[in-house]
């Protein structure tokens, strides 16, 4: 019968956590493109994957740090070098699942009221990647209280705060960052924040200012530099700037998964939609960059691979789903309407994602979704947030007044 079967499912999916740092894993990529249906097993003993490790980096040095968490499982300096190890794996890759490796190598400290501060701050990130923003705050607030000066637990705060919206919040927290970091810090947490709430060109120029500093002392953060002044031009409307933007960024880092996306869709917008198969194919792993992948074929009507990674997102979407997962709305909403054509559902996704996080993308989502529905007092809300923070971004202004005029 299919519910005992979706039982059995939903054990294993919960032994995993226990078990995945006790399973000899290897393999190749990530799903590709073959769009297989969910697996129903036939017993708990069944083997529904062989899992990737890690595809790029130090693997050997991995396979040592878990051989010794192996074999002292009580050690949480260990189990978190592990963690951080999948945690950045995970981020390159745009694969969730090494998110759920490092959940598995903090299991034993996972439900402490008071961890060790390394699991602690861990926890936060791997609830924050799991978009439980609340429960990623409380831990960040446990770890203030304990370290107040450290810069990093700050800015992660204030980014969730501004993906949930939160802006006074955010602004609060980066003062009191502010009164102790370095002032390059404390820019580059101010550079977004100032770009949600009316101030794209003084961000941008901020964002100017700092890269011959990052460049020369803090070369980690130009990648992410450049990041902000293509996304920052393309609010703007400077549209050579933002691809030219995008370009340095993608020779800095060219597997760059987050970068990857955001020029896909700077390509989807110009009606440049040839480029972008050509740019996304090696990257399909990450079901953001299938996505935009999807949308490329649709609006290009190659009919085969539209199919494919169609169903391939189906399918994906239902097995998080099946597992008891958050699906992203921020993706789904946008398959439901550019590669499903179903403006109801995408509004319905939608509109429940941006009572979660309110970037841009999740904004914008809304408007496209209750413009295509027809639904336009639907997106009302989201109508009123962006005035209300004076939101600087072309896109969205000429959805706002495209609702408007329904």
């Amino acid at each position: 019968m299919l519910i005992p079967a979706r039982q059995r499912i939903l054990r294993l999916i919960s032994r995993c956590h226990r078990l995945l740092l006790a399973i000899a894993i290897a393999g190749q990529t990530a799903t590709g493109l073959a769009g297989s249906p969910p697996t129903i097993p036939q017993s708990d003993d069944a083997v529904l994957e062989v899992l990737p490790t890690s595809f790029r980096g130090n693997a050997s040095e991995l396979r040592k740090l878990r051989e010794q968490l192996a074999m002292h499982p009580n050690d949480a300096d260990m189990a978190s070098l592990v963690a951080k190890h999948y945690i950045t794996i995970g981020s390159e890759e745009g694969d969730p699942r090494f998110f759920g490796y490092a959940r598995a190598a903090l299991d034993s400290w996972w439900n402490m009221s008071s961890p060790p501060a390394t699991v602690l701050r861990l926890r936060a990130k791997l609830h924050e990647k799991d978009h439980q923003y609340d429960d990623a705050l409380i831990d960040l607030d446990q770890l203030l209280v304990r370290y107040p000066r450290n810069a990093q637990a700050y800015i992660e705060m204030i980014n969730i705060y501004r993906v949930q919206g939160r802006y006074d919040e955010a602004w609060q927290t980066h003062q009191r960052l502010e009164t102790f970091a370095e002032p390059f810090v404390a820019s580059l947490c101010r550079i977004p924040l100032e770009g949600a709430t009316g101030n794209a060109e003084r961000a941008y120029a901020e964002a100017e200012r700092i890269l011959p500093l990052a460049q020369s002392k803090w070369p980690s953060t130009v990648r992410w530099i450049v990041t902000m002044q293509a996304q920052l031009a393309m609010a703007l409307g400077h549209v050579p700037e933002a691809e030219g933007h995008f370009k340095t960024g993608l020779k800095l880092t060219p597997n760059d998964r987050y970068l990857l996306r955001e020029y896909a869709d700077f390509l989807l917008d110009h009606g440049r939609a040839r480029e972008v198969p050509m740019l996304l194919d090696a990257h399909t792993n990450d079901n953001g960059v299938l996505l935009s992948l999807s949308i490329a074929a649709h609006r290009l009507d190659d009919s085969g691979l539209a199919r494919r990674t169609k169903k391939e997102l189906q399918s994906r979407f239902d097995e998080i789903r099946l597992r008891g997962g958050d699906t992203h709305g921020k993706y789904e909403a946008r398959f439901e309407l550019e590669v499903k054509g179903n403006a109801g559902q995408a509004l319905r996704i939608a509109l429940s994602n941006w009572e979660n996080q309110k970037d841009v993308r999740d904004s914008r989502n809304v408007l496209e979704a209750a413009i295509a529905a027809n639904m336009p007092t639907a997106a009302q809300p989201v109508v009123d947030f962006l005035e209300r923070h004076n939101t600087q971004d072309v896109q969205l202004q000429r959805l706002v007044q495209e609702l408007k005029r329904q």
